[in-house]
């Protein structure tokens, strides 16, 4: 009888120990639920309060939530020139170049870029008579201005997008002034990443759009993408009172003029058409290391100077080198023109830490003229050029935190770039018809905030007109010919350029 108590006792206490038990689960799930509770009540109320103080910060700044940086430098150019009959002239330039930068994502797929630029030699400039193409819209941040004005060199804003028309690909569009200068390739000796075309044929300043597709993930191939670019270089419009002249009297027998009195703003201008770019760049591969780029377009209504007469207004030396030749400015017709070219960011893998760190390139570029009411470069013949771009650059040996480059190119009789604001006071070394040299050396001071660099520049021309537009004043004229000797043509011309430069 003692026996059975006893188990009933035990049995009667585990069952009072497991209802403990559950009771205690249930008390614990509870509690777990109320603890999740809170934390989601806590966070609501740290959002609310975050966005409070956002408010707050938005309602003392005005609104203004642009991230700014700066890119100053200070450069020293000696520059060289050399003609065919051995004349020269030497100068040396002091320049201050100020690149505000600005940004600003108010969402996570949206972000505005604007870079605001000021660039001017020390002191006032002596002959500013001519000035005019200073001013032009694709060289007006890359040229050294009389007046130092703060001008708008980039402004448009970015789209981002995860799929395209209901397939994997991740796509961008953006409208607006592009970054369209110091591209891949010229973007290393410019020791600064690369912006949106290919160096080699296209680093001109112009207002636009671009779409790109990230094709990757729909084909499998690393880094592939197309782009589509389009942009205009001249809107063919009078600006606000363009009829009105300086001397002229307007009264009852006076025509009506267009603009101002007339009414008419912003009406064509007579005889001109707008200048329009469109094209794209395809790159089909890239890994990170080897990748390839590829690039071609049209461009419409190009300007130029056409020569109204072959022979001097003007000759007081009497050694037939025309003081003057009458010319006017006029639209001659089209381009064409592609490039591709093959980088490599790393020789090797793993043969040595010099290679490893090594950029080297190899690019091809083409032009083709396309003739319409005038002659382009000096012909009505449809005319082909090309230039080749070889480079590589690698941390130097024998300087800590430095980089040195070595660059070469080669261009063609008729060969036409858009490479107008390329940074070399000498002129474009990449529109070069002929051959030119450089080789540069970039020196971290205070890591990338405060660097230095030396370069030098060494352009010998085959050909005249690599600086110039689309029209006669294009034309090339063999430099050590008998004509060339006659005009004593542009035979040398070298920058020995040494910069500090600021960046934050």
């Amino acid at each position: 009888m003692r026996r059975f108590f006893a188990l009933s006792a035990v049995a009667a206490l585990a069952t009072v120990s497991f209802a403990s038990d559950a009771d205690i689960r249930a008390e614990l799930e509870a509690l777990k639920k109320e603890i999740k509770a809170l934390k989601e009540a806590q966070a609501k109320i740290k959002i609310k309060s975050l966005k409070r103080q956002i408010s707050e910060i938005k309602a003392k700044t005005g609104g203004d939530n642009l991230k700014w940086n700066v890119d100053f430098r200070t450069a020293y150019d000696v520059i060289g020139y050399k003609t065919i009959n051995g004349n020269s002239s030497w100068n040396r330039i002091l320049t201050n170049r100020l690149w505000l930068g600005m940004a600003y994502a108010p969402k996570d797929n949206i972000v505005f870029k604007g870079l605001l630029s000021y660039y001017k030699a020390y002191g006032q400039m002596t002959n500013t008579f001519g000035a005019g193409f200073n001013y032009f819209d694709w060289i007006v941040n890359e040229t050294p201005n009389p007046n130092g004005e703060l001008r708008v060199k980039e402004a448009y804003w970015l789209y981002f997008g995860d799929s395209f028309l209901g397939a994997d690909i991740p796509w961008t569009a953006s409208f607006g002034r592009r970054p369209a200068t110091d591209g891949l390739l010229a973007s290393y000796r410019e020791d600064q990443n690369p912006k949106s075309p290919l160096g080699h044929i296209i680093n001109t300043e112009f207002d636009g759009a671009s779409f790109k597709f990230d094709l990757e993930k729909v084909t499998d191939i690393s880094g592939m993408y197309f782009k589509l670019c389009m942009g205009r270089g001249m809107t063919n419009a009078n600006v606000r009172y363009a009829g009105i002249k300086p001397g002229f009297v307007y009264g009852a027998n006076a025509p009506l003029v267009v603009g101002g009195t007339g009414g008419a703003e912003y009406t064509e201008v007579p005889d001109y058409d707008a200048t329009d770019l469109f094209g794209f760049i395809f790159v089909p591969y890239d890994d990170g290391q080897y990748s390839v780029h590829t690039t071609a377009f049209k461009a419409w209504s190009l300007p130029g100077l056409r020569l109204l007469s072959q022979t001097p207004t003007v000759d007081t030396n009497g050694d037939g080198v025309p003081d003057s030749v009458p010319a006017q400015f006029v639209q001659t017709g089209h381009l064409y023109g592609a490039a591709i070219s093959f980088l490599a960011q790393g020789i090797g893998d793993g043969i040595n830490d010099t290679l490893d760190d090594t950029n080297a390139f190899i690019s091809f570029a083409w032009s083709k003229t396309n003739p319409d009411e005038y002659a382009m470069l000096g012909s009505f013949d449809k005319k082909t050029g090309s230039s080749v771009y070889l480079g590589a650059n690698w941390p130097c040996m024998l300087i800590s935190d430095a980089r040195l480059g070595v660059e070469y190119n080669h261009g063609s009789k008729y060969w036409r770039s858009f490479t107008y604001a390329e940074d070399t006071l000498a002129g474009s070394k990449l529109a070069a018809r002929g051959d030119a040299y450089e080789v540069w050396l970039t020196k971290e001071l205070i890591g990338k905030t405060l660097t230095a660099q030396i370069r030098y520049t060494y352009i010998n021309y085959k050909y005249t007109g690599s600086q110039g537009f689309f029209g006669d004043g294009g034309a090339p004229i063999e430099v050590d010919s008998a004509y060339g000797r006659a005009i004593d043509a542009l035979d040398k011309a070298q920058d020995l350029r040494f910069y500090i430069r600021y960046r934050y």
